[in-house]
């Protein structure tokens, strides 16, 4: 087993967004493109006409307050969910109301808020419940999550049973599961929720390295403005299920509307 493992490259179930993400980078049409997208559950509105783009290599954040939406989105597009109207396109496909496990397949990860690892399998093994993604070979599953932890810097914990693990290195583990898939873009939903800014910091670094040295798009959901403001190229605020506000993380944070329904007269510093 090598020190490092390879760069994340393309797989069968993955090939056509690898090569979708390569055209994005040309100027092409964006990786994901979220299009007038809607969700109701009975009398409620979770999500209205809302419409976001990520450019493959982006690092893109959704914001906004409790109840905005933001996970509903993230589960219509990662297949969690179907919309009742409107288009999510990834890598020039039409996914929206495809199940998560072919969404997974062709190229899109992600983790979740609550983060239940299996706590009586140890670290590596948690991992490769992500590896397996579209294979039953056990060897391959485990080179994809020994890569994934390498990348975020758990090699060291692998044969720990996760039971063991703090909450910081659950939360990574949460993310090596879904890098274990080999996506080209990763939903992460608030994971730096609960840390204290010292571990907010290691894992704002964690993500930049997986973006700038494996080339994973990101699209993350964050409530921790710190991680937000060091990561984000662009941020899309969600509030009452429609998008308000977009721009630079400099420029939302000065907008009268978010500073209004979300951050508050401080703003951010």
């Amino acid at each position: 087993m090598p020190e490092r493992g390879p760069d994340f490259g393309p797989t069968s179930g993955a090939a056509d967004a690898r090569a979708g993400a390569a055209g994005a980078r040309a100027g092409a049409s964006p990786l994901l493109t979220v299009a007038g997208v809607s969700k109701r559950f009975r009398g409620l509105l979770a999500v209205a006409d809302a419409s976001i783009d990520v450019r493959a290599g982006e690092i893109v954040a959704l914001i906004g307050p409790n109840g905005a939406g933001k996970t509903t989105l993230f589960n219509l597009i990662a297949g969690s969910l179907a919309p009742d109207s409107g288009s999510v396109r990834f890598a020039g496909r039409e996914i929206a109301g495809e199940r998560a496990d072919r969404v997974c397949a062709a190229g899109i990860g992600r983790t979740f808020q609550l983060v239940k690892p299996f706590a009586d399998m140890s670290v590596i093994e948690n991992a490769m419940v992500g590896g397996f993604r579209g294979t039953a070979d056990r060897e391959r599953a485990r080179d994809r999550a020994a890569r994934a932890l390498q990348a975020l810097d758990m090699w060291t914990l692998r044969d720990r049973p996760a039971s063991s693990l703090t909450l910081p290195d659950r939360k990574r583990l949460e993310v090596a599961r879904a890098l274990a898939t080999e996506p080209t873009m990763l939903l992460l939903d608030e994971v730096m929720a609960g840390l204290r800014p010292t571990e907010t910091d290691l894992m704002v670094a964690a993500f930049r390295k997986l973006n700038a040295d494996h080339g994973i798009t990101i699209l993350l959901i964050e409530h921790v403005m710190r991680a937000v403001m060091a990561l984000a190229q662009r941020v899309y605020v969600l509030h009452h299920g429609q998008i308000i506000a977009q721009g630079t993380p400099q420029q939302v944070t000065r907008d009268p509307r978010v500073l209004e329904s979300y951050l508050g007269s401080g703003g951010v510093h």
